[in-house]
């Protein structure tokens, strides 16, 4: 239980939270922001990718500014580019300058969360390193949504949300900036060997690639489409809650069934819905708030599980004691989907409608399915450890550290790998 941990890892909880809760903020007040500033839906993507490759960007080179400077430096530095960026967002309203600046913003989270992480997996002994990642995984999750539910009490056209943002940022630099515990080790630098990545699990690759795509895309330019079907403002962000909520949701039911079933199969079950649901949102054309969002809600069962499941067969059929590696290196490849899927998506929008958004996941899912069939067809089983599942989406937080804060970073390991 929380009540069980130090009080300083508390802190660092409560830090995280707040900086989780400015992201997702920012992130669903953006787009909605430039519908009404009657930015060209493609400019809506680009401004998306720009906060992915920025996210990508700090994982790859903020250790490197920490090991000169220092953690609490380099934190300080991210809290206040938050705050900043936040601020520019409302002095300077053009496509141009959001693209360039949301870039900014996401190397600053990527960088202030990387620090967290740090901060935290140093904070745990090798007993409460399950209870510490499993905190943090909620409070994760429940500061997504209550960021992106507090827009519902501001107007989006107004400054104030922003405001919030830049507060919230600074709130989150005062429990770690007052942490009395020692500065954490320094931080993991990720190269990413595609190859090996493919000779480990073809499909976790292509399936961790597909979501970054479609989780991208989605989480972008969703409030588009919310608004061009004229939902107000609180259904749009009960609208993107309610897809990060059926995710967590899902979780547990999805893990349990992995765990007795070839993973490989669960990921082409999960891919299959992920595509049927999103071609009913298309087809049916729902208008009805409390219809769209729990159609959404339905799909994000599935979107949000596809990657943990993914996550989890590649560290199966991988070396002993790589889970670091394989699952760093996973997230890195989520990243540049992430970057590449509003990019994508966003002129599909432009030029056919908005519902083309869920034609695209369509798309995207359907292409993970098949390749999955395709992959247990001319690769069969190989006997295999298996690992128990957890729990690990892709969402705004995770990065290489979040790797080393998982209790299963933790497993002593042989050096050969076995190929899918």
């Amino acid at each position: 239980m929380v009540e069980h941990l130090p009080i300083r890892t508390r802190a660092l909880l409560l830090g995280a939270g707040l900086l989780f809760a400015a992201g997702a903020m920012l992130g669903l007040v953006l787009p909605i922001r430039a519908e009404l500033e009657g930015f060209p839906t493609a400019l809506i993507g680009l401004i998306g990718s720009a906060f992915a490759a920025g996210y990508v960007a700090g994982c790859l080179y903020v250790p490197r500014l920490v090991a000169k400077v220092g953690h609490i430096r380099v934190f300080g530095v991210m809290a206040a580019l938050v705050a900043m960026t936040a601020l520019i967002n409302v002095l300077y309203v053009s496509p141009l300058a959001w693209i360039l600046v949301r870039a900014m913003t996401g190397f600053a989270f990527a960088g202030a969360t990387m620090i967290i992480e740090s901060w935290l997996s140093e904070s745990a002994s090798s007993e409460t390193r399950g209870r510490v990642f499993a905190r943090y995984m909620v409070v994760n999750l429940a500061s997504s949504v209550l960021g992106q539910l507090a827009v519902m009490l501001y107007q989006p056209g107004g400054f104030e949300p922003f405001v919030i943002v830049a507060i919230l940022a600074c709130l989150a630099l005062i429990p770690t900036a007052l942490s009395s515990s020692r500065a954490p080790a320094p931080l993991h630098e990720v190269k990413l060997d595609f190859k090996r990545l493919i000779r480990v699990s073809p499909i976790a690759v292509v399936a961790c690639f597909g979501v970054g795509l479609a989780n991208g895309a989605f989480g972008t330019l969703a409030p588009v489409y919310a608004n061009s079907i004229g939902l107000p403002v609180w259904a749009v962000a009960l609208l993107v809650a309610g897809a990060i909520v059926g995710g967590a949701l899902m979780q547990v039911p999805i893990g349990r069934l992995s765990d007795r079933l070839d993973r490989r199969w669960v990921v082409v079950g999960i891919a299959l819905a992920g595509a049927g649901m999103s071609f009913l949102l298309y087809s049916l054309e729902l208008r009805e708030p409390a219809h769209v969002i729990l159609m959404v809600a339905l799909l994000g069962g599935a979107m949000h599980t596809i990657y943990p499941v993914a996550v989890a067969h590649a560290n199966d059929r991988a070396a002993e004691g790589n889970f670091v590696a394989v699952s760093s290196g996973l997230l890195l490849i989520f990243g540049a989907g992430a970057t590449l899927g509003p990019a994508v998506a966003a002129p599909l929008m432009q030029w056919g409608e908005p519902g083309w958004l869920f034609l695209f996941l369509v798309f995207i899912y359907s292409g993970m399915a098949v390749h999955a069939v395709w992959r247990t067809r001319v690769q069969p089983p190989v006997e295999e450890v298996r690992h128990t599942f957890v729990g690990l989406e892709a969402i705004q937080g995770a990065t290489q550290e979040t790797m080393h804060l998982d209790p299963r970073a933790e497993e002593p390991g042989e050096e050969a790998t076995r190929s899918s």
